[in-house]
Order: C-alpha cells, then structure tokens, then sequence
C-alpha cells in the first residue's frame, strides 16, 4: 500500500485529493495538514512514501516545510500549485530543494480542473512512490566526467559529431528537467549557435524557468515566442503548454515558430522541435535528459537520419530514465552520457573557435 500524506489549507483541495487518490486501491491517504508546521510533523509521525504539497499555506509555507522535511526525513514530494508566477516561482525553488515533481492546478474552486489533475496526480504517486531511494539533496549528476561513457551504436565516441559547424542545438526534457538543465548549462560555455529547449511545463512556467537558468548560469537564457530570431548564445526554453519549431528565415538564419499541434499529446513536444531541425536545419545536435514517457524518440529518429548526434542521459545521473531509454531503445541515440560528458561535447562541437580548439587538443591528449 502506497502511503501519502495530503499537505494544503484548503479544505475543498483536500477533500479533493482524497477522492481523486482513493480511486486508486494501492494508495491510502495516511494523513492531511493544513500548514507548513503540520506537514513537518505528520510526515515524521506517518513516514510517507509520498506527500502532495501546497505551495502557499499560513503558519509554514510549502517551500519551508518540503526543506525541512528534506533535512529531517526525506520523502518524495510533488508540489501542488496555481498556474501563477509566484506559485512557478515558489514552485522550482522547491525543486531545489528537493521536491521531485509538481501539478499544476488552474484553480482551487475549478471542479473541471481537478477532474483533469487526476490521471497525472495518481500516476505521478505510484511513480514516486516505487522511485527509491529519494534522491539526496542536490544531488543532480551520478556520473564523473572522467568515466567512460557508454555508446549506443559502438565506436569512438571522438567520432560522434555533427556533419558540419551545427546550426542549433536542441535538448528535450521533461521530469526532472528543471532540476538537470541548470547543471547542464553551467558547464556548457555561451556557443556560436542557439540552443533551443524543449521542457514540459506548462504556460507561466516556462517563462520562470527561463529567469532561473539566468541567474544560476550567466546565460542569455529567454522564453521564446513566435517569429524569434534566433541568434548565437542565446538559450531560448520554449513556451509552455504549445509546440515551437524552428524554420529557416533569409533575414536572420534561423525563427521560432510557435503553435499547438493536437498530434502531440504533451506541449511543448520535444518530437515537434527535434522534427523542425531534421527538416529546416543544415547541421545540428540533439540532447534528451531525464523525463517520462517516449517522447522526442520520433524526432530523435528523424534527426538521426540527418547523421546529427543525439546525446541521451545516461540512467546513472537521470532522475527518470523513461525519455532517454525510448530513445536508445530505438536506435535513435549516439551515445548515453553524464551531464559533464554532455555539457563537454557540447562545447566541442557549439564553442566559440578558440574554446573548440583547445578542447579538441584535450580530447586527443587524453586519447
């Protein structure tokens, strides 16, 4: 039996989760807390296997409390939040700290919107709940730099390049996302192309996140939006809740385009994005990171028959291993790799001229 421990202020939101998780025969609520203080307590009482976690509550807030119940006994927790900027805001931060997934919810008082939330709340607790051990705080890569990374389709890995100087590079991402791509751009240094993002998030989102790579890493990171020229260094997180491609324009190289496209049953699709470089895009090199699901192994596929590299997670360092493993399972992946062995062929192949010299020279000294 799968435990949770229910964490928000309002009632009808309680109630609420209750029912939605009580249609579900594996899961029993073992608890509800009204406050950030109460969570505390009753997720040390209780030791859950899961706790759903308001992010704005009296008397201890949800950032406070999931810190404090990080330190003290560390638990999966998923943040339940509005689609507002404070609560995006608050929201990553408490990925930061520890909590591994979050629902986004349009309202409190939205009958229709908690119907909605069901299917991914409950298939997001028996996850979670199966996910063990919870992952130590800041705990991003499970990979060095140095160790040998584990190719796909066999060779040297000093071959795996591009077919020429790339043109973009795009990365797919989903659970677990937030938590790796600020890792990921620390290491990797401004490039002479765009890099283009692909996350699972929903609109508001999309746009914190974005500010938050910015600050973490020194980037110029950006939210995208339709008909944005895409310039070198830019590092652009496509809108949330809608799909971008990226077309070829004769007055600045390369544009974003954005729009929903019903084929895809998640926005932003990192298949509709991997799909558009395949199509519009000379030279590139594609990235899939942690997530659930299958998606961007189509693209991947597509891009693959262009002879440009996908690099995929290795299991080690992904906190959900679904997205790359589609990938490598179909054939699509050039290699699986750490993040530092991701952020390294990124720079070799994106820098700046002087920067890609001289790790190329590092690359054949080690070799």
């Amino acid at each position: 039996m799968i435990k949770v421990l229910v964490v928000d202020d309002s009632g009808f939101m309680r109630l609420a989760l209750r029912k939605m998780l009580a249609n579900d025969p594996a899961i029993n609520v073992v608890g509800e807390a009204t406050s950030g203080q109460d969570a505390v307590r009753l997720a040390q009482m209780h030791r859950p296997d899961v706790i759903t976690m308001d992010v704005e509550m009296p008397d201890g807030d949800g950032l406070t409390a999931t810190r404090q119940i990080m330190e003290q006994c560390p638990t999966a927790i998923i943040m339940v939040s509005s689609l507002t900027q404070k609560a995006a805001d608050t929201t990553l931060k408490a990925l930061d700290l520890g909590a591994v997934d979050y629902i986004p919810k349009m309202s409190s008082y939205v009958s229709l919107d908690i119907v909605a939330i069901e299917k991914e709340l409950i298939s997001k607790v028996r996850y979670w709940a199966l996910k063990r051990p919870i992952m130590p705080l800041r705990r991003l890569s499970g990979t060095r730099a140095s160790e040998k990374a584990s190719p796909i389709a066999g060779g040297d890995l000093t071959r795996i390049r591009p077919p020429g100087d790339p043109d973009v590079v795009v990365i797919g991402a989903s659970t677990g996302g937030p938590k790796i791509l600020p890792e990921l751009l620390a290491g990797i240094q401004p490039l002479a192309c765009p890099l283009v993002i692909a996350l699972h998030m929903p609109p508001v989102y999309t746009r914190s996140f974005a500010e938050h790579m910015a600050s973490a890493t020194g980037h110029l990171c950006v939210e995208g939006h339709d008909g944005m020229a895409l310039q070198p260094g830019m590092v652009v997180v496509a809108p949330g809740g809608t799909d971008s491609e990226i077309h070829a324009s004769l007055e600045d190289r390369f544009v974003l385009r954005v729009r929903t496209q019903t084929q895809y049953g998640i926005h932003p699709s990192v298949d509709a994005l991997f799909h558009s470089v395949a199509k519009n895009v000379g030279s590139a090199a594609g990235v899939i990171l942690t997530g659930m699901g299958d998606d961007g192994t189509q693209g991947a596929l597509a891009m693959s028959l262009k002879r440009f590299p996908i690099l995929c997670q290795d299991e080690a360092s992904s906190l959900v291993y679904g997205m790359p493993r589609a990938a490598a399972e179909a054939g699509a992946a050039s290699a699986l790799m750490s993040i530092p062995e991701i952020a390294q062929k990124i720079n070799v192949w994106a820098g700046t001229r002087t920067a890609r010299s001289r790790d190329t020279r590092e690359i054949r000294h080690d070799h």
